[in-house]
Order: structure tokens, then C-alpha cells, then sequence
């Protein structure tokens, strides 16, 4: 390969335009606004706001559950949440074929390709009896859309955004790794949950609030 030799005025010419070029760049970076403290805690405090009035949503997803103990699954899932009732759709759950389970605080139904339709007080006590594993129903309304459930929490932490990027609450560690925009509002794409016992990852391809939806 022919080596190229660069005159002493060419390699000073080359020199000036390296030093421009660094200083352009940490002109940049230095310039970018960074948002304070209290101006993130603003926005936490707005979004928690706007997050509270979303009473009917919905979406579709890809859900994969993994075991400490055991194994790991995984299903594409839909989700539609009215007030307090919500009906979540799981199809090729864990080769069993689909599943449906429906209903609000204090009643719940179960509806799989295996079994006729059993009815609980709980949507956890179906869910570990009929799939071997359960998830809060009622937290995840709240979790879902990345606001913590009311009641005690027990850490949280927000990034640059106002929005919530980690979450411990009722037993629960949440990962908040990507949003995106629905009706004007950020809401997560991309989260990770984890119990003593369970790994749940969720990746969110569509949303839908009211008649608008963002994919």
C-alpha cells in the first residue's frame, strides 16, 4: 500500500482543522441545556398529573416470562383497560394456546383453549392456578403506563424527562427502558419487571388511548 506524506504546511492545515473541530464539539455539548433537579421533579409532577386522567387504554404487545425456578415462556399479549376493569388477551401462552382473563377488583374470570371459563375473587389466584405463574393485575394498570400504583413506595428514581426510568413497589423491581409518544403523552415501549420468582419482559408495539392510537 503507497504511504502518503503530508507536507509540513499540509499537516499544520490538518492540525487547525482537528482543533476546530474538537472545540465545535465541546461547544455543543457544553451549550445543551441540563435540566435541574426541580425542573425534573416539574415534569414527574405534570406527567403524574396527565398519567392520572388515562381511564381507557389499550395496547398490543409481546410479553416473555421467565422462572427463576423453573422456565421461561413467552406470548403476545393485548391489553385493554376501562376504569377499573381491565381484559388481557394471551395468544401461544406457554403452548397452551390462548388465554383470556377478564374482570375488576374483587372478580375475575379465566378463559383458556384447555379449560371452560373459572371465575375468582383474584386475577392472581387464576393466573398461578391456570398458568403457572401471576402477575398484580391491578399495580400493573399503573405500572403499565409508568406511574407507581398508590400506597407506599418503596424507591423510584426519574430521568432527565420527568419520566420514570425505576420503580421497587409491592415486591416489584421496574426497568424503564424506552418511551414513546401517544396523544401527545410519553408512555412506556420497553420495560423490564422482576420479583423473587419472576422475570417479565414487555416490549409494547401499539398503543391506543380513547380513538387515537400511536404505534
Amino acid at each position: 500500500m503507497p504511504r502518503i506524506t503530508l507536507h509540513p504546511q499540509g499537516r499544520q492545515a490538518l492540525g487547525i482543522f482537528l482543533f476546530a473541530v474538537s472545540v465545535l464539539f465541546l461547544s455543543a455539548c457544553a451549550t445543551r441545556p441540563v435540566a435541574t433537579l426541580q425542573e425534573q421533579e416539574l415534569s414527574w409532577q405534570t406527567r403524574q398529573h396527565a398519567l392520572a386522567q388515562l381511564d381507557n387504554w389499550s395496547f398490543k404487545g409481546r410479553l416473555a416470562v421467565k422462572d427463576k425456578v423453573q422456565d421461561s415462556w413467552s406470548a403476545s399479549l393485548r391489553w385493554q383497560q376501562e376504569d377499573d376493569s381491565y381484559d388481557i388477551h394471551l395468544s401461544g401462552a406457554f403452548g397452551q394456546g390462548a388465554a383470556r382473563l377478564f374482570g375488576h377488583e374483587g372478580y375475575a374470570v379465566i378463559e383458556t383453549s384447555q379449560h371452560a371459563a373459572l371465575t375468582a375473587t383474584s386475577a392472581e389466584l387464576l393466573m398461578q392456578e391456570q398458568l403457572g405463574w401471576s402477575v398484580p393485575v391491578q399495580g400493573f394498570k399503573y405500572w403499565l403506563v409508568g406511574s407507581p400504583e398508590p400506597g407506599m413506595i418503596d424507591r423510584h428514581s426519574i430521568d432527565e424527562f420527568g419520566r420514570l426510568s425505576e420503580l421497587e413497589q409491592s415486591g416489584w423491581q421496574m426497568r424503564y427502558r424506552s418511551y414513546t409518544i401517544v396523544n401527545g403523552i410519553e408512555l412506556p415501549r420497553k420495560l423490564e419487571l422482576e420479583n423473587e420468582r419472576l422475570r417479565v419482559r414487555l416490549v409494547i408495539d401499539s398503543w391506543q388511548i380513547n380513538s387515537g392510537t400511536q404505534e
